[in-house]
């Protein structure tokens, strides 16, 4: 007996715009000037890649996610994203 053949691929999901789950990132200045409407402007830093992230905070995502609230307003203004 031979099993059946596989199922067929499910169809591509519609477009939809890029977030960080799945790698649409934009870029500092991108982000500073005119963001695009699908970037939270509360959480305009998760929108950066990691290497963007760290070169502009100069320290990680884990690092900056432990300071307190104010900490990490003031490095978002440093950076222009605030």
């Amino acid at each position: 007996a031979r099993a059946p053949p596989p199922p067929p691929p499910p169809p591509p999901p519609p477009e939809k715009q890029p977030t960080p789950a799945d790698g649409g990132y934009v870029d500092l200045e991108t982000l500073k000037s005119s963001p695009p409407d699908y970037v939270d402007p509360s959480r305009k830093e998760d929108y950066l890649s990691d290497a963007d992230f760290e070169a502009a905070f100069k320290c990680s995502r884990a690092d900056f996610k432990v300071l307190k609230g104010w900490k990490q307003q003031n490095l978002k203004k440093a950076c222009g994203l605030f």
